[in-house]
């Protein structure tokens, strides 16, 4: 395997950094985000079942999980990145062991680390390019529901999406493919790699510009505050780190590799973050010099009293009211109506 290394060492540029070093820290980085994403997650899923149960226990008199929530598009997301982030961070795991243990009996971890073609590498590729596809998705939906249901607005989103699933799947295939002693910044993998990873880029930095400019009259009117909401919506973190990758890729450094095995759990924390804000429902405002508002998912309970002479007659009259923060945004009286006539359908 000797001869992989220095076939590989040929295609890279000179570097203080090796491969051994980067998955190492790799393993850790991916472990801590992971963490972090997981209890995300679990409270996004809390959240949103709790909601649903007591809406449903507040129409049926009981407290039941209603069928509806199996096809919320914000549930169904959060199971996939559960399943697809958990599975990769496995498989940095399962390599991690394989590098020192398995692999040529633990003498040769760099080969290891530098063979593009290993199955769990392939594994571990397929996984990066599935969750970016339902990060896209989800940022995809909230761009149209942050702009009241207009599908212009989501065009340009939902093209460069499907465009992304055919380059990722064969930048998939193209790893399979891949002979001993290929680098994976050859001519080929780099047209694909750095091509899918600028239609993301562009699906997010898209979001990021419109949920602005949806921000920017209302950041005027109410305060700084407004965007971390911003912040979240864009999934910022996830642009962020899809920049730090696509630098990396493009000067053929090792540290692309631990960048690109990162993206999972980055856009697991930038999404989740989303689903979290949306179930539990909080949003800034401005209302009596108020800078903070939560706005809570209990049922309101009014109780009017209604007299009928000559005798009283008391009644208790029980109003669901749900009030759904899609937009973070202060709006018109006319959107705030439309939005509680479309509330149902966030989750």
């Amino acid at each position: 395997m000797s001869s992989i290394t220095s076939g590989m060492s040929r295609l890279m540029p000179r570097s203080s950094m090796s491969a051994i070093g980067v998955n190492l820290a790799l393993a850790c980085i991916e472990s801590a985000l992971f963490g972090i994403f997981f209890v995300l997650a679990m409270t996004s899923l809390a959240v949103l079942v709790g909601r649903h149960s007591n809406r449903s226990s507040s129409f049926s008199g009981r407290s039941c999980l209603s069928d509806r929530i199996w096809t919320s598009p914000l549930f169904v997301a959060t199971m996939f990145l559960l399943m697809t982030v958990t599975s990769h961070w496995l498989i940095t795991v399962r390599r991690t062991f394989d590098a020192f243990l398995t692999y040529e009996g633990g003498g040769d971890p760099m080969g290891y680390y530098l063979t593009v073609e290993a199955p769990t590498q392939v594994v571990a590729t397929a996984l990066v390019v599935t969750s970016v596809i339902i990060g896209d998705i989800i940022l995809t939906y909230r761009i149209w529901i942050v702009w009241d249901r207009r599908w212009p607005f989501i065009v340009f989103p939902a093209l460069c999406t499907l465009a992304y699933i055919a380059l990722g799947a064969s930048v998939v295939q193209l790893f399979a493919s891949y002979m001993p002693m290929e680098s994976i910044f050859m001519d080929a993998a780099r047209v694909r790699v750095i091509t899918s990873a600028a239609l993301t880029l562009a699906t997010n930095l898209y979001g990021t510009g419109v949920n602005i400019l949806r921000g920017t009259v209302v950041t005027l009117l109410i305060h700084g505050s407004e965007a971390l909401v911003i912040f979240i919506e864009s999934a910022a973190f996830y642009t962020f780190w899809m920049i730090f990758f696509v630098t990396a890729f493009a000067a053929n450094s090792l540290l692309e590799a631990f960048a690109f095995h990162c993206i999972p759990a980055a856009t697991g924390i930038s999404f989740m973050l989303i689903v979290v804000r949306v179930g539990l429902g909080f949003h800034w405002s401005q209302i009596a010099g108020v800078g903070l508002e939560f706005v809570g998912r209990r049922p309101t309970m009014r109780k009017p009293t209604l007299a009928y002479p000559p005798r009283a007659i008391t009644m208790n009259v029980t109003r669901t009211i749900e009030q759904e923060t899609d937009y973070s945004l202060r709006l018109s009286p006319e959107l705030r109506r439309a939005d509680v006539e479309s509330s149902e359908d966030v989750c």
